[in-house]
């Protein structure tokens, strides 16, 4: 190397030797914050005292709670096993009907776990309750149950 060009070599090492540095420390300070961790699964929503209908059996218990002078309702499933269906909504049918279109979206229901579902406040449900568990991926029903008094 000639002496002009050795001169123009370290000149430019010093100045990167000043921005690498200076460049790091920089990207590092402009990282944003990390967001508060934001809870996957909604607030435990607080149980009417009053248990109307109950249905168990070995792979979920539902219960159907309501208040003191049943103005409010509401569907409480417990899964007490995993679900083979990662895609199950309940629906809300009329009567004994299990037809999915005529019926009311409640909720969907995942894995094992407790789920609180608020009910429409009607007349209904305290005579006669259909509800479906349908596999909207599949596309069929996976089980009905029926409340009667």
């Amino acid at each position: 190397m000639i002496r002009p060009l050795r001169k123009r070599h370290l000149q430019i090492w010093m100045v990167l030797a000043v921005l690498l540095p200076a460049g790091i420390i920089l990207s590092w300070l402009v990282i944003p914050n990390p967001v508060p961790a934001k809870l996957l699964s909604p607030m435990a929503t607080e149980l009417l005292p009053v248990i109307k209908h109950k249905r168990d059996n070995d792979q979920y218990c539902i219960n159907i709670r309501t208040n003191i002078d049943n103005t409010a309702w509401q569907l409480e499933w417990k899964n007490k096993m995993p679900l083979t269906v990662p895609s199950a909504v309940i629906y809300k049918t009329t009567g004994t009907s299990a037809e999915i279109k005529n019926g009311q979206l409640v909720g969907r229901i995942e894995a094992r776990g407790n789920y609180v579902f608020s009910l429409p406040a009607d007349p209904a449900i305290a005579d006669r309750l259909h509800l479906t568990l349908y596999d909207f991926i599949h596309q069929q029903i996976i089980d009905s149950i029926n409340f009667q008094p």
